[in-house]
């Protein structure tokens, strides 16, 4: 079997788990095995598999007058075409990053290592690849699709030791991960069950299970478990990492997360879960239910996805029939204006002849015309005025409803990632 098929075989290896969980370790500990190759956290392809399930959609649009369908391209053909396309580009590429890892550790020795290769020779196959990006936690099933035959490793920490280091971590000095523990707390819950609601689709074959602890306290026996799970022989250069910190969040000795504001019930279910995640990880066989809930999220999301464009573009069509409607009452109100200003001007000019050269128009006469005149002005002003605030008060609401509508949908998208 030559290199290339061996990789299309075995599929490359995701990391998944909470932030400050040991993702990025794990990653580069596997990252040292000579068939496996090391990858900076990628990001992207989450959201790039729901996509792919988006365009693969619109290709079925129109039953059998659509490309997809008439070529008979089902889903699972066309994620896994796709899969293989990044799958070979990024292995295709590896010179490249070798290339850029030594230019790295040449102008900068400090950020170098010898526990953290990308490689230690050519010579290695390096036939898969492992990325350890946490998010992807909330998009197994679309990776899954993308690469059928990938690996899942799930990393999983105590949830105090997770909240403490996500409080204190500021990548640029100033920011953290979260605002205040109860979003600490919340987010490992998010991000833990939804990867076991993967364990229970995928089952033992396609998902493993590791404790922090483990990988710290017994990190050969740890891993020896992680790579028989992912088919590769043990190599001793896959523990020295396991010693170095990297992305530390430095936590003080005397830090203490608790606040008052936290909502007890959340830690309490957090703690609860979390004592469940540290007992022996016995993978049961994935049931028809567990499968179909796992489909279904990331199904929904598709859907979701898929019906952001038109809801964006009816938002438009509402703004612009908006700002017509306000072009057409501004240009109306200016000539009303513009009348009453004029009979207005004339009344006083002929009141004030009256005044000081008296003539055949009554004094009575005048004096109704340029009160009715004026009386009239007034009321264009406060006309104008009520408009223009009942235009701007309804330019607003609307646009409040168009942003309530845009939160609400973000709000439903990150209910659909987090679910």
């Amino acid at each position: 079997m030559s290199d290339h098929d061996t990789s299309r075989h075995k599929g490359p290896i995701f990391v998944v788990g909470s932030p400050r969980s040991g993702t990025s370790i794990l990653t580069w500990c596997l990252g040292q095995h000579a068939n496996i190759l090391p990858q900076e956290e990628s990001g992207w392809l989450g959201e790039f598999a729901v996509s792919v399930g988006v365009h693969h959609s619109a290709g079925y649009m129109r039953g059998d007058r659509s490309q997809l369908s008439a070529l008979d391209i089902d889903r699972a053909e066309f994620f896994k075409t796709i899969g293989d396309g990044i799958n070979e580009m990024i292995l295709l590429h590896r010179p490249q990053l070798e290339k850029k890892s030594r230019s790295i550790a040449k102008h900068n020795p400090a950020q170098a290592h010898v526990a953290f290769n990308v490689s230690k020779s050519v010579a290695e196959p390096k036939s898969r690849w492992v990325d350890g990006t946490p998010e992807y936690s909330h998009y197994i099933c679309g990776l899954k699709k993308l690469f059928p035959d990938a690996k899942f490793v799930h990393i999983v920490r105590d949830v105090r030791s997770v909240v403490d280091s996500k409080l204190n971590f500021r990548p640029d000095g100033k920011r953290g991960l979260v605002k205040t523990e109860q979003e600490a707390y919340e987010y490992w819950i998010r991000t833990v069950e939804a990867c076991l609601e993967a364990e229970l689709a995928l089952g033992k074959q396609g998902i493993y299970r590791l404790r922090y602890a483990d990988l710290v306290q017994q990190p050969a026996l740890a891993l020896h478990g992680v790579l028989e799970f992912l088919d590769e022989p043990f190599m001793p250069a896959c523990i020295e990492p396991v010693p170095h910190r990297i992305n530390s969040s430095n936590v003080p000795a005397d830090f203490c997360a608790a606040e008052c504001g936290t909502d007890i019930h959340v830690v309490e279910h957090a703690l609860r879960l979390s004592e469940q995640m540290q007992q022996p990880f016995i993978a049961a066989p994935p049931t028809r239910q567990a499968v179909v809930a796992f489909e279904s999220t990331f199904d929904k999301r598709i859907t979701f996805m898929a019906g952001l464009d038109a809801e964006y573009g009816s938002i438009q069509k509402e703004m612009l029939r908006l700002q017509a409607i306000g072009k057409k009452s501004v240009h109306g109100l200016n000539w009303c204006g513009v009348a009453l200003a004029v009979n207005m001007a004339v009344a006083l000019i002929v009141s004030l002849k009256e005044i000081f050269l008296p003539g055949t128009v009554t004094m009575k006469s005048h004096l109704l015309w340029l009160i009715f005149a004026t009386a009239g002005a007034s009321m264009y002003v406060t006309i104008r005025r009520t408009g223009f605030r009942n235009l701007y008060i309804q330019v607003i609401r609307r646009v409040t409803q168009i942003i309530r509508r845009i939160t609400v949908n973000k709000v439903h998208r990150r209910h659909a990632i987090t679910k």
